[in-house]
């Protein structure tokens, strides 16, 4: 059984360090000599043991080394020790990584389609990663046929359609598909708005592929949804980098995105103060913005 134990440190020397990257470099110099069984992330260090005995000498290593630093950690902050942790989005425990509800949610509460539109969106996600879903044509086939000229719509939704639905959703959020967060990966958060709700994904690149780590939706309250259509854009992009803001925050990250909302949002010369709190709120963030066409926002738009 592997232990763990996570440590968030609360109090920094005055004048060490002044940003986010700084304090990575510090505790990634900190760390040295311990890349065997400790990792960190910002203020989180994650100790991985393969028995209690040993669990306890990395314990002292660690420990002694944030003393030595002149750190301290809070106590009441600190879990030790366990078979399986949350860290980073993920359940991590005895060999495996799994990921949490939330990263998934998305996809589990995603309705049965109605519609020939929204059969169209479900299935430009699935068609995305069909490589990655052993007989992906023959499953997908009772959706696909919904979608042909001269089909009703509203569809006909019959049990099979149900089974391929299940089948596929069931498929997007196992491995290889859902990718466990890799600290050399540079992170990429598509994002995408409707009259109804808010759709956004956490992705990195893995063999040319973007792979996705958290899927993120939600409905938009009946107060924003007479916002234009550029300024729900923008709220999506705000919305989202707030909630990835534990994979993000400090981290150079690409937000792929056609410019227009972020241009808007910068440009603005107005007094209205969420406009003013939506860009403020963007100050925190270390992004660059990579154009991207809307038929090519694909996971984001089917999440709407």
């Amino acid at each position: 059984m592997k232990f763990k134990g996570l440590y968030e440190f609360t109090v920094l020397p005055f004048g060490l360090c002044n940003s986010p990257e700084s304090f990575q470099r510090l505790i990634n110099s900190l760390l040295q000599g311990c890349k065997q069984f400790a990792m960190a992330y910002i203020d989180d260090i994650a100790i991985v043991s393969q028995d209690f005995e040993s669990h306890l000498t990395h314990l002292t290593t660690v420990l002694g080394k944030i003393k030595q630093a002149g750190l301290t950690v809070k106590a009441k902050k600190c879990q030790w020790p366990l078979s399986e942790v949350v860290y980073l989005g993920h359940r991590v425990g005895g060999g495996h990584i799994a990921p949490l509800w939330d990263k998934i949610k998305a996809i589990k509460d995603w309705l049965p389609p109605q519609t020939k539109k929204q059969v169209r969106a479900f299935l430009r996600l699935a068609d995305y990663y069909l490589r990655f879903v052993p007989g992906f044509g023959a499953t997908a086939a009772p959706l696909h046929e919904l979608t042909k000229k001269g089909s009703p719509d509203p569809v006909v939704w019959k049990q099979g359609c149900q089974e391929a639905f299940d089948t596929l959703k069931a498929a997007l959020v196992k491995q290889p598909i859902l990718k466990a967060l890799l600290q050399d990966k540079p992170f990429y958060v598509a994002t995408d708005a409707s009259d109804v709700g808010l759709g956004a994904v956490l992705l990195q690149e893995h063999q040319e592929t973007w792979h996705p780590i958290v899927y993120l939706s939600q409905k938009l309250i009946p107060q924003k949804r007479s916002l234009s259509s550029i300024e729900k854009e923008c709220l999506a992009i705000v919305w989202a980098l707030n909630k990835l803001k534990p994979y993000l925050w400090g981290q150079q990250f690409t937000v792929l995105s056609d410019h227009a909302p972020l241009q808007w949002l910068q440009t603005m010369q107005n007094t209205n103060a969420e406009l003013q709190r939506w860009a403020g709120q963007l100050q925190e963030f270390n992004f660059t913005v990579k154009h991207i066409k809307g038929s090519q926002n694909v996971i984001a738009d089917a999440l709407l």
